[in-house]
């Protein structure tokens, strides 16, 4: 830790505060909390607009329109999967009220229960990145054709972090906390709507509303072999345990999603933080491996030609043996979000 704890807790909030705005305006009555958060909502808002456009005109649309649209619709779904993670690290508005009724529109944009992703994603992968209690860490991937182990890792996590999943709603359960009554609303709103549309219309229900949210939920798992294959674990370096993707066009469209190391270091910081304290805290001090300007330029390279596992400095990756899963779930009520950890590291 630095010396001087209280003088760089400061340079920080100075840094990190004065790029965002309260909301001042009509949304303030609703509850939502920051400006630039206005875009959050349109962004779930085009997205539902789309599918309903989509689903109503489709008999009657051409080929290309038809791809047009789905594409489209797939492209937002993944969208609202990159706000459901910002979300459930910190809530877009001030009451809780607002919070849940979001967190549902979440629920049918990206295509699954929202409260779902808290123990796999905040309470394994971020408390533990990169290491046996990890469920999303990369180094489990390891066929010799590297686009088969980003191809596979989605469905490879998905099958990791089940078990723990479930272990952890049924004890959220029992204690009766508030986490897992937010999912039944969840639950209860998304299954049987998706279970009507399959029944009133299957082959629309199949392309327009499963496929795209398939999509959705595949890519933002598959996000995070590129932003973690080859990092060390956030234990060992504070620095160098993800890759960015600081492209302008990626960040507009996904809420600075690209920006992860300062995400990771403080999950509990507002998307709109990110790149300005990336900049200030922590590209510094990274290697430049650690950024990567675009991140289709580096999926090619990477996973397509030359196809080839590469460490955070751009050297070929030796991948450690294979270790067991280890249990990550402490019995913990927390979700490691707002307010949960703040600006530190262990190696200074």
């Amino acid at each position: 830790m630095c010396v001087d704890t209280a003088r760089e807790n400061e340079r920080v909030k100075m840094i990190t505060e004065t790029d965002i705005e309260e909301e001042d305006g009509v949304f303030k009555f609703i509850g939502l909390r920051y400006k630039c958060d206005r875009r959050v909502l349109l962004w779930v808002a085009i997205y539902h607009v789309l599918t309903y456009a989509t689903w109503t005109h489709w008999y009657s649309l051409g080929w290309a329109a038809r791809a047009g649209m789905l594409f489209a619709c797939s492209m937002f779904s993944f969208f609202g999967a990159t706000i459901t993670h910002n979300a459930i690290h910190v809530p877009l508005f001030s009451t809780p009220y607002a919070n849940s009724f979001f967190q549902i529109a979440l629920s049918h944009t990206y295509g699954w229960p929202v409260s779902a992703l808290v123990p796999g994603h905040n309470l394994s992968h971020h408390k533990f990145t990169n290491t046996a209690r990890d469920a999303m860490r990369p180094d489990r991937m390891r066929y010799s054709w590297n686009f088969l182990n980003y191809l596979m890792f989605p469905v490879e996590t998905a099958r990791a972090i089940a078990a723990s999943d479930k272990a952890y709603m049924m004890h959220q359960k029992e204690q009766d906390r508030p986490i897992w009554r937010q999912y039944l609303v969840e639950a209860a709103s998304f299954y049987p709507l998706q279970a009507m549309l399959a029944l009133y219309s299957w082959d629309r229900y199949l392309a327009i509303v499963l496929l795209p949210q398939l999509y959705a939920k595949y890519q933002i798992i598959a996000m995070n072999i590129l932003q973690h294959d080859g990092c060390p674990a956030h234990e060992i370096d504070d620095y160098n345990h993800s890759r960015n993707f600081t492209g302008a066009a990626i960040n507009y469209l996904t809420f600075n999603n690209g920006y992860h190391t300062i995400h990771h270091t403080n999950p509990g910081w507002h998307w709109k933080r990110l790149p300005s304290s990336h900049d200030a805290l922590l590209k510094p001090k990274m290697h430049p491996g650690c950024d990567q300007d675009n991140i289709l330029t580096y999926f090619f390279r990477a996973h397509i030609y030359p196809g080839k596992r590469l460490a955070y400095d751009g050297t070929p990756y030796v991948l450690p043996d294979e270790i067991p899963d280890e249990k990550w779930y402490d019995g913990t009520a927390e979700t490691y979000s707002e307010g949960v950890a703040d600006y530190k590291f262990k190696n200074e």
